[in-house]
């Protein structure tokens, strides 16, 4: 359950640059990390609420910090995401203007 060999041919059918596409894809799989820690802190604040409300738990809350080894296999890599969606033609993106690629800018003399 990984990432197969990606020709280089394959990305540069969406660009030219490679660290473009990398960028690309990095930048998606952030996006992803970030939605999924949205959703798991909404569930644990419904969960805390649920306890508040229900009085069950008296306890203080603990955090389970061991990882699930099988449940953390089966979740889709937000790399492996981002590239099968840069592959597949999904991810729109602009090209913004590095240092030096756009107009020069003016350069102000101080008297």
């Amino acid at each position: 359950m990984g990432l197969e060999t990606v020709p280089f041919r394959k990305i540069e059918e969406h660009t030219e640059d490679i660290f473009e596409a990398v960028t690309v894809i990095a930048k998606r799989a952030r996006q992803i990390i970030g939605d999924r820690y949205v959703i798991e802190e909404e569930r644990r604040r419904e969960e805390e609420n649920l306890e508040e409300i229900s009085g069950e738990d008296d306890t203080p809350y603990e955090v389970d910090t061991e990882i699930d080894r099988e449940a953390f296999d089966a979740v889709v890599k937000p790399t492996t995401v981002g590239l099968t969606e840069f592959l597949s033609g999904e991810l729109k993106w602009e090209k913004q203007a590095m240092f030096g690629d756009g107009p020069a800018e003016e350069e102000s003399e101080e008297a």
